[in-house]
């Protein structure tokens, strides 16, 4: 009985310090968000995004405008979220580390280029929505 509870306990406690994030993310500018077009949504510990050397937590891809791309057991908080449209067709994440150039980006903030610290307490989900359009590309 004492292993049983020894478990449960533990098992309680994990799910406790999991921080989930929904982000509904959607694109503005011309084309359609499709399978072979989609948007992915990155999040980051650091606002310094772009940056050499700065690689996401995890990334999701979404097929359709307006849908919720879903990050769980994020090990940090704050984070930070960025989002690119594959304007081009079959970016494969894959094969290359960097979004491809000339691809419409955004970033989750008030102030277009800056990005704004999401805070996920531990066990909890936040939610955000964000659009972009092509005001900003890839380099």
């Amino acid at each position: 009985m004492l292993v049983f509870l020894a478990v449960v306990s533990a098992n309680m406690a994990s799910d406790e310090s999991g921080r989930t994030l929904r982000v509904k993310v959607t694109y503005t500018g011309p084309g359609a968000v499709d399978e072979g077009h989609r948007i992915f949504i990155s999040v980051f510990d650091t606002s310094y995004i772009g940056h050499q050397g700065v690689l996401p937590l995890a990334t999701v891809s979404v097929t359709h405008n307006g849908q919720t791309a879903s990050f769980k057991d994020l090990p940090k908080s704050p984070v930070y979220v960025a989002a690119f449209y594959d304007k081009a067709g079959g970016y494969d994440p894959a094969a290359s580390d960097s979004p491809p150039s000339g691809a419409p980006a955004g970033l989750y903030g008030k102030q277009p280029g800056i990005a704004d610290p999401v805070a996920i307490e531990a066990g909890t989900t936040a939610e955000i929505e964000m659009t972009f359009d092509d005001t900003i590309k890839m380099p």
